[in-house]
């Protein structure tokens, strides 16, 4: 009686652990690389709700409306104490600037923003008019691997006449 395996035998087990092996690294890089996709999915999310809540609370102290006129990428406004505020969408980012002093990037490194557009309405129902700013803008980031996320955000705010 003989022992141990034939040629083919030990072929068809070399041929079976490079399958079984090659499936395991393929399985293997693809949750890293959706894992990079997602952190980079939820770092987008998270600075687009930061930049959409900035604008929004800028808004909601908004006593006056100075830019846009009607649209354009730069929203200016007088706060309810006088101050002036100003956001606007330049080399690094959507900056904001109170009163005088220099303006400050509110976005992260790894995000771009582009395509910052704010929206002013004025309507006027039984004689009130009422201002309202619309604000849209598309945020990128590029993951680990390279591939580039993009989203888009926007926000209205109505102002209280």
């Amino acid at each position: 009686m003989k022992r141990g395996f034939t040629l083919i035998e030990t072929l068809i087990y070399l041929a079976l652990y490079t399958v079984i092996s090659f499936g395991m690294l393929a399985a293997a890089y693809s949750v890293l690389e959706s894992g990079a996709r997602n952190e980079t999915s939820a770092m987008v999310e998270e600075e687009g709700d930061y930049l959409t809540a900035k604008i929004d609370a800028v808004l909601t102290n908004a006593a006056a409306i100075r830019l846009p006129v009607n649209s354009g990428g730069t929203l200016a406004v007088t706060e309810s104490d006088g101050s002036n505020i100003v956001i606007k969408n330049d080399a690094s980012g959507m900056s904001l600037q109170e009163g005088n002093t220099a303006f400050q990037t509110l976005n992260n490194t790894n995000v771009t923003v582009a395509d910052l557009v704010f929206v002013h309405m004025r309507t006027i129902d039984n004689g009130i008019g009422t201002d309202s700013v619309s604000a849209s803008f598309t945020l990128f980031a590029a993951t680990s691997d390279g591939h580039v996320l993009s989203r888009d955000f926007a926000t209205l705010k109505y102002l209280h006449p």
